[in-house]
């Protein structure tokens, strides 16, 4: 240490204080290797590394200070701590080559070479420029210790530990508790310890006493059991719903339980509007059900009404001509009164036959009763045939759009380019499934087969049925 004599007495207080701040963060570095958590004899080798180099520094800060001293009170001393400068080197150096073979990298012998700088061998072949040495170590010292703490403040962030398990969990909104099979509790998170406390009302430490619980005991007062999805589900105060599991676990040769709560406030509330939807739609099924049977037994008073009509102008029709005949004194002719015989019972079951367009009218007048509205669009084909085997499909299907698809809007399309077309749509249901035809569709298909035309069935967006028949001659 003889050349650091030339050196101006500021420059060696430069000095000093760079080894103190090097010692400083030396001392962290130490500090957040040992904070780790254990990993073998590797582990350890890097630990003792750091407090080696932090004996380093704290030789080279005592050689800095006997320079001092000795300056100050006129001692020039070339060389001191001989022995101790080559112990520090020499257990630097075997740490180093431990930790390089272990880690397989090359930086820990940068270590062993800043170290080198403390061996008086060292100091006598480098003569005057040992200062400058001397001061390179300190500075990669510096520069290595920097790094070595925000190496290790990152690992300690990132390792898994029992702590980072316990703040991990207790972050998760999900309730958890892992307990032996007496019920002894080994971990909770604070989700699950407020769950407890608010359904018993006190915070109890046995998991299986917990369970039970929650299954048949007595709850706390504002709590309520609920069925979601076949499963017991609590209802808290706050109005949220949790559903609780229970799930055997073999943790090495031990057997051990995981009570879970799971927050099934969504899902209940989608399960209460479902059960809602089901019942409005199961009343309109029965009003539907019972809409239909009315008309039904008014198309029966209908058809009664019309039989007796019928009846009453067949009658008078042919009585009148009998009466007629009378008056006049004439002798009714054998060719009226077979005709008279003969056509009666043939004209009491004839009808006059609607026309298409007038049965589309009644078909909405109908409807428009029971709150399902139908809208038509263009005109029905002008070949009678057509028109009248498309108004019979149009009855069936605005039945079949609100019996099955509890359709509150039926919308027909009419028109004609190479072929007459009708277009069917409702806002009812779309079925989840392919549609099994029965009668209804059967029907539709056999009399657009007659006419020579196509029908196309569309299960999605929304249930539509394209009809296409094409012009030419058809069979009555």
């Amino acid at each position: 240490m003889a050349e650091f004599y030339r050196i101006s007495g500021w420059l060696l207080i430069c000095l000093s204080m760079l080894t103190a701040f090097c010692i400083v963060f030396q001392a962290l570095a130490v500090t957040f290797s040992f904070r780790r958590l254990p990993g073998g004899w590797m582990r350890w080798s890097e630990n003792l590394l750091e407090i080696g180099v932090l004996l380093h520094l704290f030789l080279c800060a005592a050689l800095i200070a006997h320079v001092q001293y000795n300056a100050l009170h006129g001692f020039l001393l070339p060389s001191s701590y001989g022995a101790v400068r080559q112990a520090v080197f020499f257990f630097v150096a075997i740490l180093s080559v431990f930790v390089a073979v272990g880690l397989e990298v090359m930086w820990p012998f940068g270590v062993a070479v800043a170290a080198a700088i403390l061996l008086p061998a060292v100091e006598w072949l480098s003569g005057s420029s040992y200062p400058m040495l001397f001061v390179a170590g300190i500075l990669f010292c510096l520069i290595r210790s920097i790094h070595i703490c925000l190496l290790r403040r990152r690992e300690l962030h990132t390792q898994i530990s029992a702590g980072s398990v316990k703040e991990a969990i207790d972050g998760l909104n999900a309730g958890l508790l892992f307990c032996y099979p007496n019920g002894e509790s080994l971990l909770s998170n604070r989700r699950m310890e407020q769950l407890i406390q608010c359904c018993t009302g006190s915070y109890s430490r046995n998991g299986e006493d917990f369970f039970r619980t929650i299954q048949s005991g007595n709850l706390a007062g504002g709590c309520a059991r609920e069925t979601l999805g076949g499963q017991t589900a609590i209802r808290l105060p706050d109005g949220t719903a949790w559903l609780f599991r229970r799930y055997e676990l073999l943790v090495g040769r031990r057997r051990c339980f995981l009570i879970s709560a799971a927050d099934m406030t969504e899902q209940w509330a989608a399960d209460q509007a479902l059960y809602r939807k089901n019942q409005e739609l199961a009343q309109r099924g029965e009003d539907l059900r019972q809409t239909i049977e009315n008309l039904r037994a008014a198309c029966e008073t209908e058809e009664l009404l019309r039989g007796k009509a019928r009846i009453h102008d067949t009658l008078g029709q042919r009585i009148s001509l009998l009466l007629r005949a009378m008056r006049e004194n004439k002798e009714p002719d054998d060719a009226l009164l077979s005709a008279f015989a003969q056509g009666l019972p043939r004209n009491f079951w004839e009808d006059e036959a609607q026309s298409p367009s007038r049965r589309l009218e009644l078909l909405t007048d109908m409807f428009c009763g029971m709150g399902v509205e139908v809208l038509i669009w263009g005109d029905l084909p002008q070949r009678e045939a057509v028109a009248q085997d498309f108004a019979d499909i149009a009855v069936e299907c605005v039945t079949n759009a609100v019996r099955h698809g509890y359709a509150t809007q039926v919308q027909f399309h009419f028109f004609e380019n190479d072929c007459w077309r009708m277009s069917v749509t409702d806002n009812g249901i779309p079925p989840s499934s392919p549609v099994k035809e029965g009668g209804g569709l059967r029907e539709m298909r056999r009399r657009v087969a007659r006419l020579g035309g196509d029908i196309t069935i569309h299960h999605t967006p929304r249930f539509n049925i394209q009809i296409s028949v094409p012009k030419g001659e058809y069979p009555v």
